[in-house]
């Protein structure tokens, strides 16, 4: 994944996740996201950034996230989803999420 892919993808993560992600964990603080660049966004690097977005989209929006071996799949109805299988299982639910946001932005 280049840098750009990155970008663009956390920036469309960045627009549903708002100015901080929650963490409800004692021992992790929230991220705050209003002061970072888009260059120092975690979301395809780490968990700690990635699952609240997941929680995000069940919780809020109402989809479901499948997530099995290195494959995720968003659910947004019976005739649309969006499948990504990957390397890494990181990197098929952030995928499969940016694709997901990516429509859903234009909804």
């Amino acid at each position: 994944m280049t840098q750009e892919e990155a970008n663009n993808g956390n920036r469309l993560i960045e627009d549903l996740m708002g100015s901080t992600i929650k963490i409800d964990q004692e021992d992790v603080k929230d991220i705050p996201l209003a002061f970072l660049q888009l260059e120092d966004m975690k979301f395809h690097l780490a968990w700690k950034w990635l699952m609240p977005v997941v929680i995000k989209i069940e919780d809020d929006l109402g989809y479901s996230v499948l997530i099995k071996d290195k494959a995720c799949m968003v659910v947004v109805d019976d005739d649309t989803s969006f499948e990504y299988e990957a390397e890494t299982k990181m990197e098929a639910v952030w995928r499969a999420i940016v694709e997901f946001l990516d429509w859903h932005k234009d909804q």
